[in-house]
């Protein structure tokens, strides 16, 4: 891909992200890259080519995601599932605030929001069947309690990243996110769970700072 289309694409997500999808014009994405509209749309003809682009640039995205993923399974940080996670959801906030929309305008983009939902809620028992292996997370209470639990979890985080986005400005709000999600697996912790959590609580904090102080 020519470097001109990535740049497009990248500036694209951006302003998507900043104003809305239905709120950035071609002609805008052209006047933020100092090109010319045929410029542009000799790259892309029209908004649903793009956003078609987007969705194939996502799918690339979240196959890395994975294969990280799997590596913070193997060191069982949840912590690091939760920032690939967040900051996968942050870069490309507005396909999920405007995913009905952008399903009206690209059909396919569904299947790829279910593929996001899907990775979250794997990942997440995944990690959980870990814990309860290692003695840090209790045995299900009841069958099917933490594929509840996993769906939960995502809407947590998909929720939380769009009310503080719209309501607070603060440069703590993605502590605030992390903390809710690990305040959701804290009664699910055993004492030997509950033990491991409190003595990384502030070397979790500190990383929030570290990894989210640009975002």
């Amino acid at each position: 891909m020519s470097s001109t289309r990535i740049k497009i694409v990248e500036s694209s997500i951006l302003l998507f992200n900043k104003k809305g999808l239905a709120n950035v014009r071609l002609q805008d994405i052209a006047e933020y890259n100092n090109i010319s509209p045929g410029n542009l749309t000799y790259h892309f003809k029209t908004k649903k080519d793009l956003m078609d682009y987007i969705i194939y640039y996502m799918i690339r995205k979240l196959v890395e995601i994975e294969a990280t993923q799997r590596e913070s399974l193997k060191q069982m940080s949840l912590y690091n599932i939760l920032r690939n996670n967040l900051v996968f959801l942050f870069n490309y906030r507005f396909f999920f605030r405007d995913i009905l929309e952008i399903i009206n305008l690209v059909p396919n983009a569904k299947s790829v929001f279910k593929d996001v939902n899907k990775l979250n809620e794997k990942f997440s028992i995944e990690y959980i069947n870990i814990s309860i292996k290692n003695g840090y997370m209790k045995k299900e209470a009841f069958d099917g309690q933490y594929k509840i639990f996993a769906k939960n979890n995502w809407a947590i985080v998909s929720s939380s990243l769009t009310t503080w986005e719209v309501l607070d400005d603060s440069k703590n709000k993605y502590r605030k996110i992390i903390d809710e999600i690990m305040g959701h697996f804290y009664p699910y912790l055993t004492k030997k769970g509950v033990d491991r959590y409190n003595k990384k609580k502030k070397e979790i904090s500190k990383k929030i700072d570290e990894d989210f102080n640009n975002l």
